[in-house]
């Protein structure tokens, strides 16, 4: 947490760069003053001043997905489809999840750490702007809604660092190399660091404009519903992490702390959401069965009702921008099993998972929650290239491919379940211009039902303005106070045994409602359940038999399909593939470029022994990688200036 030699040069770099990418085709911009005399005594006064270093900050909130950046992944790449690769409900492709599968993984921390170096250097950041925004800003209401901004960013910076290594030194001020004291002060409590991200998230709440108002009705810009929607994804995380952590006595457990303080914060925060906001989600003008998916592919989401925060992409003014329309696509991205058992059926109730439970895909789309289908692509969609409004764009097969072979060798989905949550209806490969959301009102509903289920203090009419407001957007079932009365949890999907079906079934509408947006790892942890669900798990796909239905041919299915006959037609040469010699033809071979379990679902990782039947699956330690290791190097510069910084448990 050492600060820059150069802190102030580095702020004019900042600024300058900030100022060309934003004023410089302005008239207001001929009017500043010579950037060489830009400091901090002259430059933060008025609103414009703050704005511009204000949106130097804003790449911290997400990536920026460009088609040159590789398949998505958790922190960048060409689309935002990855954010739970890190997680057991998505895989890419034949590699194992390598920070999942840590049998061989050494208990020394790294010597060093990005999260924590850009962590600290953002709070350096954070306090420079708000030492000399508050010191010397003009005292006008645009002014104040970026000074707010400034409290947002530096409790997200804090929350980063958080959830990666749990207590931290708090430093809010300016320092100097001289301040040796404050420099190297020791790791506050992760109570201690939490009460200090939600006096931030306060101050901002207290600052920030609604949005549409004021300075928050420019595109993309942070808003009072983006703080207060913070503000609740804090206190529930901190809330139960503190409550589970002690419930079970972990390493990890707040010594003296159960949570409840944060789970408290919680009701009140999202009720002025609620007073504000109401039932508004959008519903697509009430398109059941669309509704849900098409949230995610808005190319202005300023409008959209329920979207609190998202990122602007402009095709013409970036040199490469995203590529969601590939994110329906075979690129190697793979849903699990996971996800998939996880979707109650229409009716309410459980899946009756098990070895007699053989559904297809499209079984599965007509009798699970309307949000599977939304969110796992189905073959009654018909062949990808005959989606309307892409252009023809896709191959011409109405299931994922599940393996290469030539000439479809760009990528595959290994599990079978490709990804359609989110789904471009229109040709912009490689020129996105969808927004990407990254907060949404449906958190915070999530988010008072969670904490008001673990309180004890949930009742139907909470249900019915949380969670049954998200069900009826797809016209799934309402949830009832007896939901999941009698139902045996599994904790390998993420429930808990010891907690009430209530809380289970808020659990698995977290799952469902928030799938694939890059919630799980951190949820799996806060529950205190991490190793109950990554250890021994061998993640499966869907049944294989359906898979060599549709790709496999017979010589002689073959021979009537080079004839003029339709009628006599296989469904693989309806949807339109054409080959001229049978050899050629596309083919899964099992045991060779396809493999299944005994109960005849998809093995993906069946060229690692790990991962056969009767194998080890995949591993974390349950004492150690619930937070990430201290930098050695950071605990060594402590121990030479006096000071002492602690390590995390397991970790050496």
């Amino acid at each position: 947490m050492k600060p820059h030699k150069q802190l102030n040069k580095y702020h004019k770099m900042m600024m300058f760069v900030c100022v060309v990418l934003t004023g410089s085709c302005s008239k207001d911009f001929l009017n500043r003053d010579p950037l060489t005399s830009v400091n901090s005594t002259n430059f933060f006064k008025t609103a414009s001043d703050l704005q511009i270093y204000t949106n130097g900050l804003y790449s911290k909130l997400a990536p920026q997905y460009n088609t040159m950046g590789g398949s998505g992944s958790v922190s960048g790449g060409n689309s935002n489809l990855g954010l739970d690769l890190n997680t057991d409900v998505m895989i890419m492709q034949t590699s194992v999840t390598a920070s999942l599968n840590r049998w061989s993984t050494a208990s020394t921390a790294p010597d060093v750490n990005s999260t924590w170096d850009n962590g600290y250097v953002g709070l350096r950041n954070d306090n420079y702007f708000l030492h000399y925004a508050n010191l010397n800003a003009e005292k006008t209401d645009a002014a104040k809604h970026y000074i707010g901004e400034g409290y947002f960013f530096r409790a997200w910076d804090y929350f980063n660092l958080l959830q990666n290594f749990g207590g931290v030194p708090i430093v809010n001020e300016l320092l100097t190399e001289q301040d040796t004291d404050k420099l190297y002060k020791p790791r506050s409590s992760r109570y201690e660091v939490a009460k200090q991200i939600i006096s931030d998230i306060d101050s901002a709440i207290d600052r920030l404009h609604w949005k549409g108002e004021g300075q928050a009705a420019m595109a993309g810009r942070l808003n009072k519903e983006a703080a207060l929607n913070l503000k609740a994804r804090v206190a529930l995380y901190e809330g139960t992490w503190e409550y589970y952590h002690n419930k079970k006595g972990t390493p990890f457990a707040m010594t003296g702390q159960d949570g409840v303080e944060f789970l408290k914060l919680i009701e009140p925060t999202v009720n002025i959401l609620l007073n504000r906001h109401g039932s508004r989600i959008f519903t697509m003008a009430g398109d059941k069965e669309m509704a849900y998916n098409q949230l995610f592919s808005q190319k202005d989401a300023s409008n959209i009702d329920g979207v609190f925060l998202y990122k602007v992409y402009d095709a013409s003014k970036l040199a490469y921008s995203h590529n969601f329309f590939f994110k329906i696509k075979d690129f190697g991205h793979s849903i699990t099993n996971h996800l998939v058992d996880i979707y109650l059926r229409k009716d309410g109730t459980p899946q009756p998972l098990g070895q007699n439970y053989t559904p297809s895909l499209n079984d599965l789309g007509n009798n699970l929650d309307p949000r599977f289908k939304q969110t796992v692509w189905t073959p009654d969609r018909g062949p990808q290239n005959k989606l309307t409004g892409r252009g023809g764009d896709g191959d011409p097969f109405r299931y994922p491919f599940i393996a290469h072979q030539a000439p479809y060798t760009e990528g595959f989905t290994s599990t079978g379940y490709r990804n359609f949550k989110g789904a471009v209806f229109a040709q912009e490969a490689t020129k996105g211009e969808t927004d990407d959301i990254l907060m949404r009102y449906e958190e915070s509903l999530l988010a008072l039902a969670e904490a008001k289920a673990i309180l004890g203090s949930i009742t139907q009419s909470d249900l019915d303005k949380t969670i049954n407001v998200m069900r009826a957007r797809v016209g799934m079932l309402p949830m009832q106070m007896n939901a999941g009365v009698g139902t045996n949890y599994n904790e390998e999907y993420g429930f808990d045994k010891s907690e009430s079906a209530l809380v289970n079934e808020v659990r698995r509408e977290r799952m469902v409602e928030l799938a694939l947006e890059g919630y799980r790892l951190n949820d799996l942890k806060r529950w205190a359940v991490y190793e109950k669900v990554i250890n021994g798990y061998q993640p499966k796909g869907a049944l294989l038999q359906e898979y060599l239905d549709y790709y496999n041919r017979t010589p002689e299915q073959f021979s009537l399909d080079q004839g003029n006959n339709p009628a006599l037609y296989s469904q693989i040469r309806k949807d339109g593939y054409v080959v001229e010699k049978y050899e050629n033809s596309f083919k899964l071979t099992v045991g060779s470029n396809v493999s299944r379990f005994p109960d005849g679902s998809i093995n993906p990782w069946f060229k690692v022994a790990d991962f056969l039947s009767g194998g080890r699956g995949l591993y974390i330690d349950k004492n150690r990688d619930y937070l990430n290791g201290i930098p050695l190097k950071q605990i060594m510069l402590y121990q030479v200036n006096g000071g002492t910084l602690g390590q995390n448990p397991g970790w050496n």
